[in-house]
Formats: C-alpha cells, sequence, structure tokens
C-alpha cells in the first residue's frame, strides 16, 4: 500500500522525481542500442557543441546538468570507447583538453537522429501547459 503524500508540497517533489526517473529512462532507452548513458550522451553533446574545438574537464563539468557527475571517470569511459581523446593543452602543459575525433562527431550526430523529437514525450501538453510548466520549473531552481 502506497503512503498517501503528506501534503501538496510532498506531492509535488514526488511528481517531480517521478517525472525524472521516468524521462531519464526513456532517453536510457533510446541510447541503450549504442552503448551510451544518459550522462556520456549528455558529454558527448556538449562537446559536439564545440566541435572541432575542445573543453578542459572543468568547463565541460559547468555545463552539465548532473552537478555530481565524477567527470574523471565519465571521460576515462569516453576515451575507452574511442569517443573522446585527451590532448595536454600546448599553451599550459597542466591543462588537459577533451574533444571528439571526427569519427565521434559523425556519431554524435547519428545517436542525435534518434531524439529529433524528443519533445514527443511532452507533445500532449498544450502551449500553454508548456508554458507554466517551464515558469514554475525555473521558478524552483532560481529561488
Amino acid at each position: 500500500m502506497e503512503k498517501l503524500p503528506v501534503n501538496e508540497y510532498h506531492r509535488l517533489i514526488k511528481n517531480i522525481h517521478q517525472t525524472d526517473g521516468f524521462i531519464f529512462n526513456y532517453f536510457g532507452q533510446k541510447l541503450a542500442p549504442f552503448d551510451l548513458s544518459v550522462q556520456q550522451y549528455i558529454t558527448l553533446r556538449r562537446l559536439s557543441e564545440v566541435y572541432p574545438n575542445s573543453l578542459t574537464a572543468g568547463e565541460l563539468k559547468e555545463k552539465m546538468t548532473d552537478i555530481n557527475s565524477d567527470m574523471t571517470r565519465l571521460t576515462d569511459r569516453l576515451v575507452a570507447k574511442n569517443l573522446i581523446v585527451r590532448e595536454v593543452d600546448p599553451q599550459n602543459r597542466r591543462r588537459v583538453n577533451l574533444r571528439l575525433t571526427e569519427e565521434s562527431h559523425q556519431f554524435v550526430e547519428k545517436v542525435a537522429v534518434e531524439f529529433k523529437n524528443f519533445e514527443s514525450i511532452v507533445s500532449h501538453l498544450t502551449d500553454e501547459e508548456v508554458r507554466v510548466m517551464n515558469t514554475l520549473l525555473e521558478k524552483i531552481r532560481n529561488r
């Protein structure tokens, strides 16, 4: 028997958490055929945005949505899959840059096709519902 929420605020937090899990699982299923986790895909997309240039691990972490992501472990896995390369910065040898190769950039673009219509997960909402939800979610984060 499921416990009822204590109040509407508790219900809201529970709903946000469940919806986040729903969306995360939806994207995880879409990425499974490519042997990518959601975090790996987001990392590749962020690097794709600056391709053919690179980002440092710190710059990449700033662009990530998951503030708790372990960049070293995440990038180690992508290096092992030959999807990103680490390069010592020629201007500052203590700095390591991360970038996509031409082949991995093409791979990311191929995977991105699966997400051309990712809005379909919320397409049953009206324009007004989407606007209100966006406003409320931004208000929660920017209190």
